[in-house]
């Protein structure tokens, strides 16, 4: 696997998580899992990452979401018949990418639930 594409991309995602900006880390989750799918990465993770960053703009009215629900889309076509290796629950999908240093994306998630 590359690493370095990929470990910049998790470092991004770190930041942007500390800086507390959502749709800079929704931009950061669906380009790792861009880095991560190029890199020949376990499908299970990089469509986690792909799926948190549908979900924090879906949150945050982000403008990207319809890309963003377009990628996860495909997912289901490069799959086909079988249904993609897609987190069962939210709380799945947080234990996956909250594996990458610094991230914190049930808190992230619940405190937008909050605002709106």
């Amino acid at each position: 696997m590359h690493d370095t594409p990929i470990r910049t991309q998790q470092l991004a995602l770190r930041n942007a998580y500390a800086a507390g900006d959502p749709l800079r880390c929704a931009a950061h989750h669906l380009n790792l899992a861009r880095q991560m799918e190029a890199a020949g990465g376990e499908p299970s993770t990089y469509l986690a990452h792909c799926a948190a960053g549908a979900v924090l703009l879906f949150q945050s009215g982000g403008d990207l979401l319809p890309d963003s629900l377009g990628q996860l889309a495909m997912s289901f076509v490069q799959h086909a018949p079988r249904r993609p290796p897609l987190p069962d629950d939210i709380d799945a999908l947080a234990a996956i990418v909250e594996q990458v240093e610094g991230v914190r994306f049930e808190t992230m998630t619940e405190e937008l639930s909050l605002d709106g």
